[in-house]
Order: structure tokens, then sequence, then C-alpha cells
């Protein structure tokens, strides 16, 4: 199956390469300016048909240092690219580091011929000659990279989801525990955030020997004040509806 094509900074490349790329970035703590991407077919004549197909992309280095140049080299290798830095010696083009995703479903036949020369240990340009990049990531490929630096879990995603149950049994009791509690206390927090401010950080709480479910009566009516709705203190006359705006989901 095909790699997904995406367009990334204005560049046409596949899901894995970008993905591929991103690592490498990071691990130059810089972004890379992208000169030419994939599926390029006969766009450069200079390319030779490496980037006719996927797994491709040219990065210019033009005003980077020599020390620069081969970190960026060596980034790309680290995480499974055949990178080589081209100069203007070597052919008609600018310095650009040229690389090619080790393993990509689409390489044209031109980039699957590099990858062979890069595990040879080659330069991977017509005239065969050895490779003069950083040594000893050969055998990398991006699904090693991934093993060896599985990504970090993705951040919780805040709960923010309010039950209609929960509001209705937050107006006549004053003990909640579990989800149900964990509704009145977004609802109560949302009602005190500085873009809705319907309340001020020190009404969050009921005063001294006020019960908990007549001050949620009362901060709902403070809600519905702020947005102008009948002030009656029940959650789904109109308080419902603001709190969807703000992206909250209303359940059952």
């Amino acid at each position: 199956m095909p790699e997904a094509r995406i367009v990334w900074r204005k560049t046409l490349l596949n899901k894995r390469t970008v993905a591929m790329l991103i690592a490498a970035e990071k691990i130059y703590h810089s972004k890379f300016k992208y000169l030419q991407g994939s599926y390029n077919k006969g766009g450069v004549e200079a390319s030779a048909g490496t980037h006719d197909g996927g797994g491709a992309v040219d990065i210019g280095v033009a005003s980077q240092s020599a020390a620069q140049r081969r970190a960026i080299v060596l980034a790309l290798r680290q995480v499974g690219f055949a990178a080589w830095l081209r100069t203007p010696a070597q052919g008609r083009w600018p310095y650009h580091v040229h690389a090619i995703a080790i393993g990509d479903k689409d390489l044209s036949r031109g980039a699957a011929a590099q990858v062979l020369e890069y595990k040879r240990k080659r330069n991977g340009l017509a005239n065969r000659g050895k490779d003069d990049g950083p040594p000893g990531y050969y055998s990398m490929t991006w699904e090693i990279y991934l093993k060896a630096h599985p990504a970090p879990p993705p951040p919780a995603v805040p709960d923010s989801s309010i039950s209609l149950g929960a509001m209705a049994y937050a107006r006549t009791h004053d003990a909640m525990t579990g989800a149900w509690g964990a509704d009145r206390a977004r609802v109560v927090a949302w009602a005190a955030h500085p873009k809705v401010a319907a309340i001020s950080r020190h009404e969050t709480v009921p005063p001294a020997g006020v019960p908990w479910h007549l001050h949620f009566q009362q901060i709902l009516r403070m809600v519905q004040l702020k947005f102008k709705l009948p002030q009656t203190g029940i959650f789904v006359d109109g308080v419902d509806d603001q709190m969807k705006r703000y992206g909250y989901t209303i359940t059952a």
C-alpha cells in the first residue's frame, strides 16, 4: 500500500517522511529549509529521478557553516535517512543536503539505488565515491529509531463533558463524589475562568453556613446574569448552550 501523501511546509512529501523530518529537526534543534520534496517526476534534471517517488527531500544549507551542515546530515542519518551533503564542486547545484528515507514504500528506482549505495558506504553519486558523511548509521531505519525512541504518551485530554443528571442532582444535594462531583467542579471552574468571569475566585466555594446545593444554584443564576439569560438557577435554561460554545459536551 502506498504512503499517504501530504503537503507540509509547502513541500509535497508523505506522512512517514514528515515524521522522520520532524524527529531529525528535534535532534538538530532547529527547522530545516526545504528546497525539494517527493513525487516531483521530471522536476529537477540534476536529481536524476531520485525525487520521482516518495521518501526524497533536499534541504538548503547554503547559509550554514560546515559544522552545521554536518550536524544536519547526522541528524537525518540518525532517524533513518540515507543523507549526504551535496556541494557545488560535485555538480551543478548549490550547497544542499540530499536525503532518501530508507524503507519508504514509494521510492523511485533511482532513490532505491542510492539507498543501496549508502549501505555500501558510498556517496550515492555517479562516480560511486566513498561516503563522505558521518559514519555509523548505515543500518538505521525509521522503525528501528522509533523502537529505541518511543514517542511519549499523548497528554491526557481533559474531560469536557457535563452530565445533565449531575446538574440536576447538584441543585438538590450537597454531597458530590465521583464523576458527577467532577461535573459540578467543572461548571464552577468554568464560571470563574477569566474568559467567562461570571463569578470571582472566592465565590467558587460557598460562604460559611450556606449549603453547597444552594450555592450552586446561585452560581447558575450569576452565569445566567452574565449571559443575559432568565435567572432561574437551572442549568439547562441557557447555561448548557453557553458551555457548548466554549467546547463542552452536554450528556444525559
